[in-house]
Parts: C-alpha cells; sequence; structure tokens
C-alpha cells in the first residue's frame, strides 16, 4: 500500500494552501488601491475662489496666462455680482449676501482692475442691501479682514491710494451694520468675535495720525475705533459671563436720535405733530456738543432722510447747525468770532455737509434741494440757515476741516444733478461757486478735497440702476438705518378698519419684499409722543367709535397682536397725558407765583412813592388827587 505524504506548511495556522493564495491576492489588490487613493488629487470646482486663485492671478502678470486668468476672474466677479443682488437692491431668490460679500472681498485682492470692480461692488451692496442678523458672521469676517488689511499694507505706504479709500469706506459701512445690530442686541453670543475684533481696534489707534490731512477718511476711522469701542466694550474680555452679561444689558438711546426717529415718524405716516416735534428737537441742541458723536451721527443721517420730503425737516436740520444769538440789553448780537456750529465736533460737521449733499441729489421736491443748497432767508431777528455754498466761507482754527467737507459735498453735487433745468441751474450754480473758492482757497489740504472725493465716487452709474431701469438712491444705508431704528424704538402704525362694503377679510397678496420695506402712505394720525399738547381725535379714532357703536352689522376683527399693539399705545398715550397735566400744572404754578411776585414789587414801590412824597410836602393824598376827593368819596 502506497504512503501518500501529505506537506504541512502553515504549523501554527489552521488554513490551506489554496486559501492562502486566495488571501494574498485580496490582500495584494487593497493593496494597489489605497496606494491609487493616496496618490490621486481631489478634483475642485474650477469655479471656486480660494486664496490659491488669488495667488496664481497675482503671479501671472507679465506671462502668457494671465488672459486666461484675468477671463476667468471677471466670470467669477459676474456670479458674485449676481448673488449680490445690485440691480435688485438685494433682494431675490438669487440673492446669497453672507458669499457674495466673502467672495468679492476675496477678489479684491487682485491686482488690477478687477480689484476695483470688486471693491465697488462690494460698497454698493452694504450701502444699499437690507439688514438682515444672519449678515452678522459674514460681517465680523469683513470687519477684521478690512481693520488687518488697513494695518499691516495700507497704512505703510508712503501716499494715499484710490484702493485705500474704498477700503477704509468699507471699513465704516461694515462697522456702521455691526453698530446697528449692537444696538437692536443682536450681537449676544458673539463674543469670541468680539474679542478678535478688539485686538485689531488696538492695531487701528496707531495708524490714525496717517490720515489727518483727509477728514472723510478719517472719519471712517473714529466711527470705526468709537463704534467698535461700543461693540466689544473699553477694556479686553475677562471671560465669556463677564461679556454675556454686558450684553444683556438694553441700549441707551440719545434723545436726539429719539426726537429725530421721532420726526422720520411723521414724515413717513403723515403725523400732524411734526411742527411739536420740532421744537421739542431744536432745544436739544447742547447735546450736539458733547463727546458721544455716534448717536448723534446717527441721528443726523434720519432726519436728512426725513428731510428729503419734508421742508420742515430741512429747516430743523439746518436750525441745529447754527449758533444761538445772545440778548443783551435788548440788541441781539452775534459772535463773529466763532463759527455758526459753535462747539460741534468735526465729524458731525463732516456727516452734516454729507447730509446736505444728499438732499440736494435725491429729494424730489425742488423747493427742498434749493434749500439745501444755498439756504434760507429768515424774518429780522434770527438767524439765516446757511446751505452748502455758504459754508464754504467758514474761517478759523479748524474751519479747514468744514471747508474740506464742504467742497467734496459740492463735488458730489454737482456730479449727481443732472437732468431737469432746475436741476441743472443749481449743478451750475454749485460748480462756479466751487471753482471760484478752489481759485482762492490758500490751504493745500481744502484744495486738494476735490480729488480725494473722486476716488470714492468712482463707481459706474449703471450699476446704481435697479431692474426697471429708475435710480435705485432712495434705498441707500441712511434708508435701511432709518427703517431699522424705527420698527426698533417706536410703535407700529394703528390697522386700517375694513371697509363695510367687504363681507370677509381677503388676504394679502403674496409677497417677497423683506421686513424693512417702506410702508404706504397712511391717513392722518397722532403720533403717541411727548411731543403733543392736546389730543385731537383723528379720523381713524372716529371710525372707530362709530364701528363701536354699529358693531352688529359691521363688525371688525383685529388679531391678538394687532390688540396688543392698540392697547399698549393706548397705555403710553394716558402716561404721556399725564406726565403733561403735571407739568402744564407746574408751568401754571410758576406762572401764578411770577405773577404774585410781580404785583408784590408794583404794591412795595408804590409805598416808597407815597413815603417820599410824605416826606417832600406833607400830604398822605396820592399824585394829581384833590384833597375833596378823599373827603367826599372821589365825586366833584
Amino acid at each position: 500500500m502506497p504512503v501518500i505524504k501529505v506537506p504541512v506548511v502553515h504549523n501554527l495556522g489552521i488554513i490551506s494552501q489554496t486559501h492562502t493564495e486566495d488571501l494574498q491576492n485580496i490582500l495584494f489588490k487593497k493593496a494597489q488601491e489605497i496606494t491609487i487613493t493616496t496618490n490621486s488629487k481631489a478634483t475642485r470646482n474650477p469655479f471656486e475662489i480660494t486664496e490659491q486663485f488669488i495667488k496664481n492671478y497675482n503671479n501671472s502678470q507679465g506671462s502668457e496666462k494671465h488672459e486666461k486668468y484675468v477671463e476667468l476672474a471677471r466670470q467669477l466677479l459676474s456670479r458674485s455680482k449676481r448673488r449680490a443682488g445690485l440691480k435688485c437692491m438685494g433682494e431675490g431668490y438669487h440673492v446669497e449676501l453672507p458669499l457674495a460679500w466673502t467672495e468679492l472681498l476675496l477678489l479684491g485682492l487682485c491686482r488690477g482692475k478687477i480689484q476695483n470692480d470688486s471693491l465697488d461692488s462690494l460698497l454698493m451692496s452694504l450701502d444699499h442691501a437690507p439688514v438682515h442678523a444672519e449678515q452678522i458672521p459674514a460681517l465680523f469676517y469683513l470687519g477684521e479682514s478690512v481693520l488687518y488689511w488697513v494695518c499691516t499694507d495700507m497704512s505703510q505706504k508712503p501716499n494715499l491710494y484710490t484702493c485705500e479709500v474704498k477700503i477704509l469706506k468699507l471699513g465704516y459701512l461694515v462697522f456702521l451694520r455691526l453698530f446697528l445690530f449692537h444696538i437692536s442686541g443682536n450681537l449676544s453670543g458673539y463674543q469670541r468675535s468680539k474679542s478678535h475684533l478688539h485686538v485689531f481696534l488696538k492695531a487701528l489707534s496707531q495708524c490714525e495720525s496717517c490720515y489727518q490731512p483727509y477728514p472723510n477718511i478719517l472719519l471712517s476711522v473714529h466711527f470705526m475705533l468709537r463704534s467698535g469701542e461700543i461693540i466689544c466694550g473699553l477694556g479686553p474680555f475677562q471671560d465669556d459671563s463677564a461679556s454675556a452679561q454686558a450684553d444683556c444689558q438694553e441700549y441707551d438711546v440719545n434723545q436726539v436720535l429719539w426726537h429725530c426717529l421721532l420726526s422720520w415718524y411723521c414724515v413717513q405716516n403723515d403725523v400732524c405733530q411734526l411742527s411739536q416735534v420740532a421744537h421739542h428737537l431744536i432745544l436739544l441742541r447742547d447735546e450736539l456738543q458733547k463727546d458721544n458723536w455716534v448717536d448723534c451721527a446717527l441721528g443726523l443721517m434720519v432726519l436728512g432722510e426725513a428731510a428729503k420730503s419734508s421742508l420742515l425737516c430741512l429747516q430743523m436740520l439746518m436750525s441745529l447747525h447754527i449758533n444761538p444769538k445772545t440778548e443783551q440789553d435788548g440788541i441781539i448780537e452775534e459772535n463773529e468770532g466763532m463759527s455758526q456750529s459753535g462747539c460741534w465736533p468735526w465729524q458731525l460737521e463732516h456727516i452734516y455737509t454729507t447730509v446736505l449733499a444728499d438732499i440736494c441729489q435725491h429729494s424730489s421736491n425742488a423747493e427742498i434741494q434749493k434749500t439745501a443748497l444755498l439756504g434760507s432767508q429768515t424774518p429780522p431777528g434770527y438767524h439765516n440757515t446757511d446751505g452748502l455754498l455758504k459754508l464754504l466761507n467758514h474761517s478759523g482754527g479748524e474751519a479747514w476741516q468744514l471747508r474740506y467737507s464742504a467742497v467734496q459735498a459740492l463735488v458730489c453735487v454737482c456730479r449727481g444733478l443732472s437732468g431737469a433745468v432746475l436741476q441743472e441751474g443749481l449743478r451750475n450754480v454749485a460748480w462756479i461757486t466751487l471753482q471760484e473758492h478752489l481759485c482762492q482757497e490758500t490751504d493745500q489740504r481744502v484744495a486738494d478735497a476735490a480729488r480725494v472725493i473722486e476716488a470714492e465716487m468712482n463707481v459706474p452709474e449703471s450699476s446704481l440702476l435697479s431692474e426697471g431701469g429708475k435710480p435705485s438712491s432712495s434705498q441707500l444705508i441712511t434708508w435701511r438705518l432709518a427703517c431699522t431704528l424705527s420698527q426698533l424704538y417706536l410703535p407700529p402704525t394703528p390697522l386700517q378698519l375694513i371697509p363695510h362694503t367687504k363681507a370677509k377679510k381677503e388676504p394679502p397678496p403674496p409677497s417677497n419684499r423683506p421686513r424693512l420695506e417702506a410702508s404706504p402712505p397712511r391717513p392722518k394720525e397722532t403720533l403717541p409722543g411727548p411731543a403733543s399738547k392736546t389730543q385731537h381725535p383723528t379720523r381713524d379714532q372716529e371710525e372707530c367709535h362709530s364701528a363701536q357703536g354699529k358693531s352688529k352689522t359691521h363688525q371688525t376683527y383685529m388679531d391678538f397682536n394687532a390688540r396688543t399693539d392698540v392697547d399698549l399705545m393706548r397705555v403710553v398715550e394716558d402716561q404721556w397725558q399725564k406726565e403733561l397735566q403735571i407739568k402744564m400744572a407746574e408751568e401754571e404754578n410758576a406762572e401764578k407765583d411770577e405773577l404774585e411776585k410781580v404785583q408784590k414789587e408794583k404794591e412795595e414801590q408804590f409805598k416808597e412813592i407815597m413815603r417820599r412824597r410824605m416826606e417832600k410836602v406833607k400830604k398822605d393824598t396820592k399824585p394829581y388827587e384833590l384833597p375833596g376827593c378823599k373827603q367826599t368819596g372821589g365825586q366833584i
């Protein structure tokens, strides 16, 4: 019987030779797959804006690949513009503002024409886009990038460049939006971003001296510093609990800003107490001379927006700028050695001239445009309100900053006014006056103001048109500012009653308009505020009373929010009425005390006269009184 020898290969493993070969083949194939996966490169989207693309674009200048990168950059810029919604006011299903702003900022790192076009598009988008809380992370990123750009690159250059002017203007718009979110309380929870921003702000304060000869650029730096201090706090954050406790505190609004918001509310809703609000606002003129100028600056912007459609608001704005006269010995005098603005901070001076230029360009009323440019004549004994043209004649130690701002404002007016015959006339007057002043100007800093402002205005006019072809200047950042603040601090307008001809309430048509759209004109209503002395019933209130009397036939329905708003306004009005009655009672008591004091002085004066008469003529009768009249009871 033959003996068959079976080879044993794996003494310690229970596996056959066939299974061993199969296992080796499987492991070999897996090793090859892992090697192929490791060596292969991940494919990226060719239309994605990355730092590597920016580097390749800048390094390709002067080479054959430059045209290829330029064409690709143009395509990327067109896509970012569409995402930013430049021709539809930042609204639409295709608009992605945070992503568009980030892409435009990255494209701004490309040298050449792409950089200027990207920064112009970003400036326009930040100027007229809506204000939503989803923009906050992107705004923090933009703010940190702008501060890093200025502190590390721009401020180190010996001369001022166009790109530098646009970047600082970009920082101003970014911090203005962040400041609005801080006022509304939406920045709570962003302590880490605030701490990073605070570090960059410390570096920016070291670059402040580089922009002293340029007030318009220095204003952007000061606004970033001052608003950044308010947003981030005066000192570095110790821990998250301390910063969270600071975020929970409600922002205290300045009285000037509050009354400017009331003025805008009156103009938008056709409230009849605008003159009373104007009287209260003029009494707050001294508040504009304090160091806390940020809130007052917002107030001037809001009031300027209201002045575009109200001549009274424009007169209020111009009356705030004049220096009140003093009266001595019955003669009205004026300190001619002081500028009309008194002790205004120069930041408010610059914003004031910018607001007047905006009114001249974008107001639909010719009389308002003329008044803002030329001023208005007032009766004798009152101060004439000066327009933009008269601001060129100011002189003094720091008056060159006001003349600098006036020159730049007139340059904007000359470029912005066109079309109608009256606008052409105002434009010609502004141009001739500006050229005459520049020929006589002795300060070189003021003479260079016209060239500096050209850097900010180098924006194609076609980009400022909406899809319908009409100018979109009515919804710039000042309009967004007024809408946002009014929704925060002012009560909503009462709802109109449903006409009795309708059987049921019809739902409103679908619309994608944002929350900050301007409301249509409403009937005249009473302003809920301390400015009114007597509350007259309005048409809405009369209709409400009539509807209550006819509730069986004409029944109206209001939702819970509307009823709550109406009840809240009623409580506020009652409280203000009580405060008004207390104030009127105090005024009556003061007037009564004054009359008693005057009567007492007259009696004492008469007694003194009688005493002197007794000493001289030895008679106790009144002057020009016959002795017999006293005995016969005064009858002759």
